[in-house]
């Protein structure tokens, strides 16, 4: 009898971010995605820049640590009071704030996905065991279209948040029709510990995403594939993934840190054939 071997994926091109501690975090995000591909509260007008010591070439709220598991990580800081989101000034109570990485139009072809297209992403996060959430949005991942009527809409994060009073850290997706989610594990569960995210999304009207979360300690199993996923819509230009905090300041008074911070690290984005057979 004749056996077939499972088909392996061929990797067409790929990015690699991993810490280092003997260089600034900005200038290696920037060497692997690009000049632009910073989004940190430093840059923002009116800034939070006196966290950064002044020395706006040392910002504080992205760093690179020591980590015993990881070697190096990047370092997320995020400040409930002082923080904002870009060049937005909001209103007395602030609506959201961000510190994030990501692909934008200058990033390297192989962070822009378009229609047609298999991309992997695979990283390493830690959320610091004090970070709390509340009802309203907190995206660890994002990915997002740029160009087209609905570009203000993700197509996918990795978030945490409070459903129906219990804490959880969930993916969420939209569709034509609004969002929808699906429990990845307990809040309390995540914190504290390396999970290994990764992501594979097929670009197409009829779309797919495969995301999977494992913890350090295997606690956490989570894989669940989404299929007939509106992933491209003809107006997009591309998609582009988002790394940080992103969340929202609607409920304040639910955050008790005035300071919160996470930890990525390992970033690999990868165009393939296809998505592999698990």
């Amino acid at each position: 009898m004749e056996t077939f071997a499972k088909k392996v994926p061929e990797v067409l091109s790929e990015v690699t971010l991993k810490a280092q501690v003997d260089k600034r975090a900005i200038p290696q995000v920037q060497e692997a995605f690009g000049k632009y591909s910073i989004e940190t509260p430093e840059i923002f007008n009116p800034s939070h820049s006196a966290f950064a010591d002044n020395h706006s070439d040392d910002p504080k709220h992205l760093t690179i640590e020591k980590d015993k598991k990881m070697e190096a990580a990047f370092v997320f800081r995020i400040h409930r009071d002082k923080d904002g989101d870009r060049d937005k000034v909001w209103p007395e109570g602030q609506e959201r704030q961000r510190n994030e990485i990501k692909g934008y139009q200058g990033s390297p072809k192989t962070m822009k996905a378009t229609q047609g297209e298999v991309t992997r992403y695979h990283w390493y996060l830690k959320i610091e065991e004090s970070f709390a959430v509340t009802t309203k949005f907190c995206h660890f991942f994002q990915l997002k279209p740029v160009g087209g009527k609905s570009a203000s809409d993700p197509i996918l994060t990795l978030s945490g948040t409070i459903v129906r009073g219990k804490p959880q850290l969930e993916i969420r997706w939209w569709t034509k029709d609004g969002s929808e989610r699906t429990f990845v594990a307990d809040w309390q569960e995540c914190k504290g510990k390396w999970l290994e995210c990764e992501c594979f999304m097929k670009l197409g009207t009829r779309g797919s995403v495969r995301f999977s979360v494992r913890s350090s300690d295997n606690a956490i199993r989570f894989t669940r594939k989404i299929s007939n996923l509106a992933t491209w819509r003809p107006d997009y230009s591309f998609i582009r993934p988002k790394w940080g905090i992103y969340r929202s300041l609607t409920n304040k008074e639910d955050i008790p840190n005035e300071e919160d911070e996470v930890r990525m690290t390992n970033f690999t984005i990868q165009k393939l054939s296809s998505i592999p057979n698990r």
